[in-house]
């Protein structure tokens, strides 16, 4: 039987609206995180009077967090919520997946790389309730699959399914739109495989037994459902034209200009600048003014400071691409491809932490004329005249100003474009050109630039230390010259603040509630990994998880990962790590993460033979050389010794999108 509620031009305009073009860029780059490091957010939770609200708990953290709107959702994190409110969750993937009252999902990888095949595989458990999913194949090498745990269920591209897992241990896939396979069964040897199709039901019972029946409707969680739908363009906003340069970003810019874009602001072209996004601004929602980094909280996620915003539109501007003030157009927000927590600069002054967008201006080089070797020369207090003053290279000098600034350069440091530093952010590819005007611009003497410039000490907030963790951070922050009426800056030349190593670790101790300073930064192995020497033997040693990370996740034996099916060959284990979104063969010393940095033009690769040395390109036939590897005792496989490759032609490992897993 048919499910009649949702009709064909409703679920269109859900995938195309959540849906990245076929024409638009590839995956974003993450900001000082793991390459491929994938997000998603809290995209809306049912409104209430009152009670509790659902939660995301994240892995190494005690304390949930309330899954408030732009809330960010990454690896390794679990979103709950209580018995009477939904919610959903977007991911920066295009899918989109909702969660029913008294639902528990944790996500346990995004797009992180098989070790034995091409393919990517985003993973999400269902531990309890209903979650309803609207897939978005990401790239044709995505696989996606939702575990519960007694099946694995595959969803194929632009389908549509409500899952559940029932307290009595049953599973139950509901295809909408679609087709979707489930794997089930008692053993890894004796595992089934059933297809099933838009309007069908299949339900997987604790005995491993399996029926398929009509779809049910009516239901509470299918008619909110329905109602979410029916409103999609009114709670999402809706879709609306777009730049044509737009569509060469990453898909997620492409979502945000398709449904905020024309909802919430208006896309300009400025010959300086590029097009641009400015937002409307509200008078009544914000009576005092707009601008950006000021109404939200920050989160700590994925290692790092994480702004949320409170603005509905706000996940892609504050998260790819930068905030810039401008005399004649005020805030805009320039699109980009790099993903970074927070497009923010921090800093340590008279006992406040304080932060303000990055802007343009700080990747053009001036010359610290009178700071010598200092870092942080770009931003700092000085003691001047007996009064204190923000210093900042683009202010025009004047009577009263401490002296001469020197000319900017219109040429961009190598270095500036590259490495990530205490003094600046590497610039992406598509904001290179604006960078440059802007330099050549104030450079020349333009008005209107070095105005805007100038104006960029104002744009400080101050929060008192021990408030940098509440919920809406506006309401305790400061500007500077209330900072001085309240008497917390030192009429002298005392120190502005001790020295500081790397501000943005120091707020994530501080959010923290950590007592030790940060350390200051420095090249080390990734918590969870032993150095090892270089060599392809030796490579990405793995022991046990390091107390107070993230803990591993056994894969289990019901699990559409082509992965799978090798290691129980070899009589190896694998492991889902959040901490740093990657598939692991601990007893092999292999990690998907491996298989992004070929030793020579050649990658391991988990094969029957255990690991071989494969061309970067492919990753798929057996390089030259041989990789030794000894097995051990696994907590779900007999004990076995893994094989040595050969470095013949490796035998492929089964595909998780061709279908049945043959045993």
């Amino acid at each position: 039987m048919k499910i009649r509620g949702l009709s064909k031009i409703i679920i269109a305009v859900i995938l195309s609206a959540a849906a990245a073009p076929l024409f638009a860029a590839g995956p974003y780059r993450v900001l000082n995180g793991p390459k491929d490091f994938y997000f998603g957010h809290i995209s809306y939770v049912d409104p209430t009077s009152g009670g509790a609200g659902p939660v995301v708990l994240r892995e190494g953290r005690a304390e949930p967090e309330t899954a408030v709107l732009n809330l960010p959702i990454g690896p390794g994190d679990t979103v709950r919520t209580p018995a009477d409110r939904r919610c959903e969750i977007q991911f920066d993937t295009g899918t989109i997946v909702r969660l029913d009252v008294g639902t528990e999902v944790r996500v346990q990888t995004i797009l992180a790389r098989s070790l034995s095949t091409a393919e990517e595989l985003s993973v999400l458990a269902l531990d309890k309730g209903r979650i309803y999913v609207m897939y978005k194949q990401y790239s044709g090498r995505e696989m996606f699959q939702v575990l519960t745990p007694n099946a694995a269920v595959k969803m194929k591209h632009n389908s549509v399914a409500l899952l559940s897992f029932a307290p009595d241990g049953a599973t139950e896939a509901q295809v909408a739109a679609g087709q979707a396979r489930v794997l089930f069964g008692p053993e890894a040897a004796r595992l089934d495989d059933r297809k099933i199709g838009k309007g069908e039901r299949l339900i997987v019972r604790p005995d491993n037994q399996s029926e398929v029946a009509s779809a049910i409707e009516g239901t509470a969680f299918e008619l909110w459902n329905k109602d979410i739908n029916a409103r999609f363009e009114d709670l999402h906003k809706g879709l609306s034209a777009l730049p044509k340069p737009v569509q060469n970003l990453p898909p997620a810019v492409f979502y945000f200009a398709q449904a905020y874009g024309n909802r919430y602001g208006e896309w300009l072209w400025d010959d300086l600048y590029g097009y641009v996004w400015r937002p409307f601004v509200d008078t009544d929602r914000y009576p005092w003014g707009w601008s950006p980094y000021y109404y939200g909280q920050w989160s700590y996620a994925g290692g790092q400071m994480f702004w949320v915003p409170q603005e509905p539109w706000g996940w892609v501007p504050y998260h790819l691409g930068v905030w810039q003030w401008d005399k004649k157009l005020g805030w805009f927000w320039l699109p980009g491809s790099m993903f970074a927590p927070a497009w923010a600069t921090w800093d340590f002054f008279f006992g406040y932490a304080c932060w303000r967008p990055w802007n343009l201006f700080d990747w053009i080089t001036g010359d610290p004329y009178m700071y010598g070797s200092d870092p942080f020369w770009i931003s700092s207090f000085r003691y001047f005249n007996g009064s204190w003053q923000y210093y900042w290279p683009y202010v025009p000098s004047g009577p009263g100003s401490p002296g001469t600034v020197t000319p900017v350069q219109t040429i961009i440091r190598k270095d500036a474009l590259k490495q990530p530093g205490a003094k600046s952010l590497p610039i992406p590819s598509e904001l290179r050109a604006a960078v440059k005007k802007v330099a050549a611009a104030y450079k020349q003497g333009d008005v209107r630039v070095r105005d805007s410039a100038a104006a960029v000490p104002g744009q400080l907030v101050f929060v008192p230390k021990g408030d940098l963790a509440a919920p809406a951070i506006h309401e305790r922050s400061l500007t500077f010259d209330q900072v001085v009426k309240r008497g917390d800056v030192p009429a002298t030349g005392a120190p502005a603040r001790a020295r500081v190593a790397d501000p943005r670790r120091e707020a994530a101790r501080i959010f923290r509630g950590l007592d030790a300073p940060a350390a200051a930064p420095r090249r080390a192995p990734e918590p969870g990994l032993k150095t090892a020497p270089s060599g392809p033997a030796n490579r990405g040693a793995i022991p046990p998880i390091t107390p107070g990370w993230a803990a591993s996740t056994a894969v289990r034996f019901r699990d559409w990962n082509p992965d799978v099916k090798l290691a129980r060959e070899l009589g190896v284990r694998l492991e889902y790590s959040s901490l740093r979104n990657e598939v692991r063969c601990p007893e092999l010393g292999l990690s998907s993460r491996d298989r992004e940095r070929p030793d020579g033009g050649l990658v391991p690769r988990l094969t029957s033979h255990g690991v071989s040395l494969s061309p970067a390109a492919s990753g798929g036939t057996s390089g030259s050389g041989t990789v030794s590897s000894s097995g051990s005792t696994s907590s779900s496989s007999p004990t076995t010794s893994a094989r040595t490759s050969t470095g013949s032609a490796a035998k492929e490992g089964s595909s998780g999108g061709s279908g049945k897993i043959k045993n």
